[in-house]
């Protein structure tokens, strides 16, 4: 989940198979065939008409639903809601759980943050430890995915801030601030910059260069970024945009579309002037923006980058108010006048985007996975031996039953397909070693639609002799865009899941080609409100948002189940302020679940491995209601699922005297409700997710 600044992906639409398309709804009846009647309630809403034949095409589910843990404060020892969250993990009891200490907690997922040198190493496990036993300890008795995915910074090149060519070339790395200056006041900062084309998000390819001024400190002040990324729909052809930081994360980010084109590879002279809470910027001359901002009155200037974004920058020349010149800088010497990135910070607790970086590896695929494999043997083999013959003994011999090589390798450092598929062969000979029961998941990919990583990754010929190909993982999040209200999330969110719906249909039809008995897991599904993903202080997320992403899962785990998709994960248990909180399954502040958490506990008790999926024909995409009939062990149970924000009522044959178990906006994150019914009709409210449970 790396998206910190990103547009909702484009919704793709999809062909949809309509059986028995002859017949209309009266057709249906006059077949014998019981119907699914779907109409607007109190006049809200919209309604279909979809025919349930319990004796048509269908298929034996043998997908398992699951979620994804994502390591942060939250889940750590000294949390006040640690008990609730793993209270809420071991109720949920269920396969494949994932385990992921991410990169932005440098020192909550790495065991070995400085190279070894002089004969000593820098491992340590202390902090890692609990965090292991506590998932261990919640996930006793069923098979976890482990994934480690954060790869020792030192171990990748280049090197975020280095001179060359009589310029500052600036790679990754976050934010970077002059060695001075924090008490400045009102200023003007003048630099040459020159974006380059090597950012790349969605699959699309950009040029976005970054300047800082009045920063107090890496984690709060302004920037400004010069970009050709599509910020809008439709995109212009350059833009600037201004970003508050704020507590070490993006506070807000506001994009202006400018009249004139941003190149790769072009310089541009760029001044920032700061004057009381006025910012103003010009380009080449022209004056592009002006922001009104008094959240901070003084501080340094700096440079910032993230992920695979580079730039270079020179004649940097700072003037006071008064005419003095508080810094110049040529780079034509070193570096003596700037604090380049930090590596980590030393708060365990304290978020680092810029931690993943780099886009090539400064040591050989051998060394990453001798850091995998003494990794693990700590884990399952009580220690290992470090990098100078010294046994470090730990007192662990945890079963290993998966594990995952890497995370999102598309957009942590743009590893190509060729470098992972010769990267996930050494990491997983060298794994085996220690640990020769051990399945692997591999790719991980953030976007799902990146199809040459399955051709070369799921070619047999591509991986060394014996190397095992079990599952592939990839990934999936819906966007509603930011102007969106309530009632527009259904819209736009759905036609995104329709989109990467296709998308798997074509993964597919890759996978059964090259490699037709490896596995799949789509381990990170949900949505994300762009107002709150890495914001430290979002704006307030709705409460009908939540049953609309369980909406989403329900939909997409449906759908993916008659695909025949063997593992459902949604992402993820929790989140927090600062670390996607729309993302999370339980409340960050008292660990209590949301209607996320509650839809995926509706999915594990109704819509088990094993029960018989009865698919509906006829189902419009744009349509106000999903359903999927399912027969679990000669009961007949209907899913269905509103994907709007307006209340439909929907009949169904059978149904009276049935049962019916709801997750919606009445009950929210509360206990499913669960209903006895007398007149075979039901009042589904906004994206409500329920199970029909059929007398007859």
């Amino acid at each position: 989940m790396n998206r910190p600044i990103r547009r909702p992906a484009e919704p793709a639409s999809i062909d949809r198979r309509t059986a028995l398309k002859s017949l209309g709804v009266a057709g249906f009846a006059a077949a014998g065939l019981p119907l699914l009647r779907a109409t607007p309630a109190n006049a809200a809403g919209t309604g279909t008409s979809m025919p349930i034949d319990w004796n048509g095409p269908s298929r034996v589910s043998s997908s398992t639903p699951t979620l994804q843990v994502v390591v942060n404060p939250k889940i750590r020892r000294e949390s006040p809601i640690h008990d609730r969250v793993y209270s809420a993990l071991r109720s949920l009891d269920t396969d494949y759980v994932r385990f992921v200490p991410w990169y932005p907690y440098p020192k909550l997922g790495v065991a070995e943050l400085e190279p070894p040198a002089g004969g000593r190493t820098s491992w340590d496990f202390s902090l890692l430890d609990p965090l292991v036993e506590d998932f261990e300890n919640a996930t006793r008795g069923r098979s976890p995915i482990l994934n480690f995915s954060t790869v020792p910074e030192w171990m990748w090149l280049p090197t975020a801030w280095t001179l060359q060519d009589g310029a500052l070339r600036v790679i990754g790395g976050g934010n970077g601030l002059a060695a001075s200056g924090t008490d400045w006041t009102d200023y003007t900062f003048a630099v040459d910059v020159t974006p380059l084309g090597t950012g790349s998000q969605n699959g699309t390819s950009y040029a976005q260069a970054g300047w800082l001024v009045r920063m107090q400190d890496t984690g709060n002040g302004y920037g400004f970024l010069l970009s050709n990324y599509p910020y809008s729909s439709p995109a212009a052809v350059g833009y600037i945009v201004f970003v508050l930081f704020k507590g070490g994360q993006v506070a807000s980010v506001q994009p202006t579309a400018l009249p004139f084109a941003v190149e790769a590879g072009r310089t541009y002279q760029v001044r920032t002037t700061a004057t009381g809470a006025d910012l103003a910027v010009t380009v080449n001359g022209t004056e592009v923006l002006t922001v009104h901002d008094d959240t901070f009155a003084a501080g340094t200037v700096g440079f910032r980058e993230y992920g695979t974004e580079s730039a270079t920058f020179d004649n940097v020349v700072v003037t006071a108010a008064t005419g003095a010149t508080l810094l110049t800088d040529d780079f034509s010497r070193d570096l003596s006048r700037w604090a380049a990135p930090t590596a980590y910070p030393a708060d365990p607790d304290e978020a680092a985007f810029g931690y993943s970086q780099g886009n090539r590896l400064a040591v050989s695929p051998g060394v990453v996975a001798d850091y995998y494999k003494r990794l693990v043997s700590w884990y399952t083999a009580g220690g290992f031996t470090d990098e100078y013959g010294v046994f470090h003994a730990s007192h662990h011999h945890y079963p290993l039953p998966y594990w995952e090589v890497l995370n999102e390798i598309d957009f942590e450092h743009a590893i190509s397909p060729q470098d992972y598929t010769t990267l996930y062969d050494a990491i997983v000979t060298a794994i085996r070693e220690v640990s020769p029961h051990t399945k692997f998941v591999g790719l991980a990919l953030g976007n799902a639609a990146s199809l040459d990583y399955y051709r070369h990754f799921l070619d047999p010929e591509n991986h060394r002799p014996g190397v095992p190909l079990d599952l592939i993982s990839y990934h999936f999040y819906a966007q509603p865009n930011t102007s969106d209200t309530v009632d527009q999330y259904g819209p736009d969110g759905f036609a995104q899941a329709d989109g990467f719906i296709a998308t798997v249909g074509q993964i597919e039809e890759i996978r059964k080609a090259l490699a037709p008995t490896v596995r799949t897991t789509v381990n990170e599904l949900g949505t994300i409100l762009p107002a709150s993903s890495t914001q430290p202080d979002p704006a307030p997320i709705p409460d009908a948002y939540w049953n609309f992403s369980g909406g989403i899962y329900a939909y997409v785990f449906a759908r993916l189940a008659l695909m025949g998709i063997d593992i459902i994960g949604e992402s993820q248990l929790v989140g927090h302020p600062g670390q996607f909180p729309s993302v999370s399954m339980l409340d960050w502040t008292t660990g209590a679940p949301n209607a996320r958490y509650r839809v995926l506990e509706l999915i594990l008790a109704e819509v088990k491995p094993g029960c018989r999926l009865v698919e509906i024909p006829g189902q419009s995409s744009s349509g106000s209601l999903y359903a999927l009939a399912l027969k679990d062990h000669g009961r007949r149970k209907v899913l269905v699922i509103n994907k709007t924000n307006a209340p439909v009522e929907v009949s169904l044959d059978g149904l009276r005297g049935g049962r019916v178990r709801i997750v919606d906006q009445r009950s929210a994150g509360g206990p499913i409700r669960d209903e006895r019914n007398s007149d075979g009709a039901i009042t589904l409210g906004g994206y409500a997710v329920a199970v029909a449970v059929l007398a007859s």
